[in-house]
């Protein structure tokens, strides 16, 4: 059985939306609250513990609506603004790394 979660194509769509940093470079978070947001009546209702919660998500495989979710999460980043940025925590992650050098993206380790 194939468990993607989403197609090729909006896979791409997702990437590309994340690579832009347009509405934020945090927009995955958005991306997630967004889903859960969508969900949280059952997710309330049911009184879900974490171990159920994870559960439950990881069961949406194949049922999450990408072009939805997306517009939930530009939706929340609009309405949240300036004070939604401002509860993130500093030092968190982007979404995807930001060029700082012209095109090449810097490592912060020791490996090479």
């Amino acid at each position: 059985m194939d468990r993607r979660e989403f197609s090729f194509d909006q896979i791409m769509l997702l990437w590309e939306v994340l690579w832009t940093h347009y509405f934020s470079e945090h927009f995955h978070l958005y991306l997630c609250v967004g889903i859960l947001k969508r969900y949280r009546l059952r997710i309330i209702g049911e009184g879900m513990d974490f171990d159920t919660l994870l559960k439950f998500i990881n069961e949406l495989s194949g049922q999450i609506n990408i072009d939805r979710a997306i517009q939930d999460a530009e939706a929340l980043c609009t309405i949240a603004g300036e004070a939604g940025a401002d509860c993130i925590p500093p030092g968190t992650p982007p979404s995807m790394p930001i060029e700082t050098d012209g095109g090449l993206y810097l490592q912060e380790d020791d490996v090479l």
